[in-house]
């Protein structure tokens, strides 16, 4: 079943010059790129995004995270896109995603305390689909 994901390539990605290959990886699996932009990260995008996330302790450091510089979002069109984005990311924390993964090879913790995951992807059909109408108004 054809299904849309939202995938954010988060600043670290982006500072580290790492946006060609997360996208390479998409396009080896002949997944379609359907929208592309490269757009920096308001308050207001981020309270939509991670509204479930507003009032955790940790959301202040998320968002000035997410503010660091700018981000490339991508709507990525295929068959299972969601769950097969979701593996070739790797798990949530950098320190437990498999080598190979995009999060395994590009993410790390830092001394700060911030966790750097790379990227974000949607995790449901639902979510993407709420999550691309922020990004992609």
């Amino acid at each position: 079943m054809e299904e849309r994901t939202l995938v954010l390539i988060k600043p670290d990605g982006v500072r580290s010059g790492h946006i060609g290959e997360i996208i390479s990886r998409f396009e080896n699996k002949n997944f379609t790129i359907e929208q592309l932009k490269v757009t920096n990260v308001t308050d207001e995008k981020l309270k939509q995004h991670y509204f479930d996330k507003v009032n955790e302790p940790y959301f202040p450091t998320m968002s000035n995270y997410m503010k660091e510089g700018p981000i490339v979002a991508m709507v990525i069109k295929g068959t299972s896109v969601i769950s097969c984005v979701r593996k070739i990311s790797g798990s949530t924390s950098p320190a437990e995603a498999a080598p190979g993964t995009i999060r395994g090879d590009f993410g790390r913790l830092w001394e700060d305390g911030t966790v750097r995951n790379v990227m974000h992807s949607s995790d449901s059909v639902e979510s993407a689909e709420r999550e691309i109408k922020i990004w992609f108004e």
